[in-house]
């Protein structure tokens, strides 16, 4: 799962760089790659979650089982689970639709992201 972990800092690391540098690579609306980079963030962190907790990993089509591994896989009280759900809630806008999120909604996608990564960053330390 390390490679999974490895995903997720590399996802959350182009984001921030988008964050920096969206107009100036030429990138004209930088919401929507922000948001997408986040979710993928998140997924590669749950999946690291689950398999460090678990031995296991969420591999179908449906999100909810990965969000329910989640949940199964996390300490009580741990947040993860909803922060991937609110991840995986906005994955097709974000991916596939013509849809422009908005910045303020990217930042806070990113932000979730961000939670998500350190929650994995702590539980692999253990």
């Amino acid at each position: 799962m390390e490679m999974r972990a490895e995903h997720a800092r590399a996802f959350l690391n182009a984001a921030d760089l988008i964050v920096g540098l969206g107009s100036d690579a030429g990138i004209e609306h930088t919401s929507n790659l922000i948001g997408s980079l986040a979710v993928l963030a998140g997924i590669a962190a749950a999946d690291a979650i689950c398999g460090h907790a678990l031995g296991e990993r969420a591999a179908g089509e449906n999100h909810s089982d990965a969000v329910a591994l989640l949940r199964r896989g996390s300490a009580v009280g741990d947040r993860s689970a909803a922060q991937l759900k609110r991840l995986l809630d906005v994955k097709t806008t974000t991916q596939y639709s013509r849809i422009l999120i908005g910045d303020g909604k990217a930042a806070q996608l990113l932000e979730i992201a961000r939670s998500l990564v350190d929650g994995m960053e702590n539980r692999l330390r253990v």
